[in-house]
């Protein structure tokens, strides 16, 4: 069973509900993805590519570079918010190939709100080079978490 959150990842009564939205998100066992950082406006995670993931060029098949992206940006422009928060615009620009076997590591940070919007930045990494850069537009909703 893949666990979700990293070892040292610490949640705070701030950030409990990106804990309890990452719990309920099935995409990121799916995927392998690793939740190992989440603070105020900021989440880091990280993924390991399998051959499963990647397309006949055998790099990482872009919608799913992007998945790993938006999870993060998922969790930091919902860390300083009850209400949740949901894209209501993004784009992704890959700059490099991600090859079978590489750890990706990605860092989403949110830089600015106001009102019910926000802009947030992800970064992926391949050990220090990023490989894609993922730009998102959210929205603070008026309704509350959908409930299983």
């Amino acid at each position: 069973m893949h666990t979700i959150f990293g070892p040292n990842v610490m949640f705070t009564p701030d950030t409990e509900q990106v804990k309890s939205m990452y719990e309920q998100d099935n995409s990121l066992a799916l995927l392998g993805i690793t939740i190992t950082k989440v603070e105020p406006n900021h989440t880091e995670g990280e993924m390991t590519i399998t051959k499963e993931m990647c397309n006949g060029f055998d790099t990482i098949q872009g919608g799913i570079l992007f998945t790993f992206a938006d999870a993060l940006f998922a969790g930091a422009c919902n860390t300083t918010t009850a209400t949740p928060t949901v894209a209501s615009q993004v784009n992704i620009h890959f700059i490099a190939p991600g090859k079978i076997g590489t750890t990706l590591r990605g860092v989403a940070r949110q830089t600015q709100t106001w009102g019910r919007n926000g802009l947030t930045d992800v970064t992926i990494y391949d050990g220090e080079r990023a490989i894609a850069e993922f730009r998102g537009m959210s929205r603070t909703t008026s309704r509350p978490p959908t409930e299983k």
